[in-house]
């Protein structure tokens, strides 16, 4: 079995570093683009299932990938929504240290996963990711690929779960906009073929 994780084009919030969240921030002309090549990378593929996060960056960035396979199931889901941020949501960084200056230092220098008021727990989102891993795993045959469209802090949720990582190992993890990410299951378990891959992008990729 193997699982292709996909995160989401860029949209106007990523490009300005404000935090999302779960606020239904559309993809921008780079991320109809982004979402187009990795489409394009992914056409070759025979995927037995393309499932997404429900979030329109996210959808959006499934069917362009989806438009490849016609035939092949498509399926929403809020369990792989992004992450809820609480009162970060829709804040700019400078807007937060402004705001926030303590919570803002506990959540970007700790290795416990610290998370800030009204948001989802470290907790909830390693939960989140151990439902995500099983549904993949029980709706994967041997030879299945699937595909997930998805978003950074959730995946990392996900990837912590197929490779039993620590919290400080999983908020260590970082995913760009259309990146690739390949996980296979073995007999030792899901190992980790490919992370973070952004070469569909050429020039424009962040590590060409």
């Amino acid at each position: 079995m193997r699982i292709l994780l996909v995160r989401h084009g860029q949209t106007d919030y990523n490009a300005s570093l404000r935090v999302q969240g779960q606020i239904d921030i559309p993809l921008n002309e780079t991320g109809r683009w982004q979402a187009e090549r990795i489409g394009m990378r992914l056409s070759t593929y025979s995927p037995s299932l393309i499932l997404t996060s429900d979030l329109s960056r996210a959808a959006d960035t499934a069917k362009s990938i989806a438009r490849h396979h016609p035939n092949t199931p498509f399926e929403q889901t809020e369990l792989l929504r992004e992450v809820r941020y609480g009162v970060f949501e829709g804040l700019s960084r400078e807007d937060i240290t402004a705001r926030y200056p303590e919570e803002f230092q506990l959540w970007q220098g700790n290795d416990d996963g610290y998370m800030p008021p009204e948001a989802e727990t470290i907790d909830a989102q390693r939960a989140r990711g151990n439902s995500v891993a099983r549904l993949l795993i029980d709706r994967g045959g041997e030879h299945d690929t699937t595909i997930v469209v998805s978003h950074g802090a959730i995946m990392r949720s996900i990837m912590a779960s197929f490779l039993e990582l620590s919290v400080a190992q999983q908020i260590r993890m970082h995913y760009d906009n259309t990146s690739l990410t390949v996980v296979e299951q073995t007999p030792r378990g899901m190992m980790l073929r490919l992370s973070n891959d952004t070469s569909h992008l050429g020039d424009r990729s962040h590590f060409p």
